[in-house]
C-alpha cells in the first residue's frame, strides 16, 4: 500500500514528468486518439466489444458506438470523489497511444506543466 501512495504522490507532484493525474490530456485529446493494431488485437483477445465499438473504421477512438462520430472526451475519465485527481476508468487496458502519453513532442512532460 505504501508503494502505491509514493507512486501517487510522485505523479501529483509531476517528477520526472510524470502523469499529474489532473486528466486535462484526456480532456484535451481524448477524442482526438488513434487506436494500434496492439489495442484493437488486445481488446479482441479480452473480449472488450464496448471498446471496439467505440474505433471507426479507420481507427479512430472514442467514437460514439451508433453514429460513429466522435466524442467531445474520452468517456472514461473518472474524477476521484471530490478531488482534483482524475484515473482512467480503462487502465488495465487502455489504448497504447495513452500509454504512451506524454510524448516525445511534448518533451515527455504532462500537460498540466506544458499548459499550466
Amino acid at each position: 500500500m505504501k508503494g502505491i501512495i509514493k507512486k501517487w504522490l510522485k505523479m501529483i507532484n509531476n517528477e520526472a514528468g510524470n502523469c499529474a493525474c489532473c486528466g486535462r490530456c484526456c480532456e484535451i485529446y481524448g477524442w482526438h486518439l488513434h487506436a494500434y493494431d496492439v489495442d484493437i488485437r488486445r481488446w479482441k483477445s479480452e473480449g472488450r466489444d464496448d471498446l471496439l465499438k467505440m474505433v471507426n473504421r479507420l481507427g479512430w477512438i472514442w467514437v460514439d458506438p451508433e453514429t460513429k462520430e466522435p466524442l467531445s472526451r474520452c468517456p472514461f475519465i473518472v474524477r476521484k470523489n471530490d478531488t482534483d485527481i482524475v484515473i482512467c476508468g480503462i487502465h488495465e487496458t487502455k489504448p497504447q497511444i495513452c500509454r504512451d502519453y506524454p510524448p516525445i513532442g511534448h518533451g515527455r512532460r504532462c500537460i498540466r506543466i506544458i499548459r499550466g
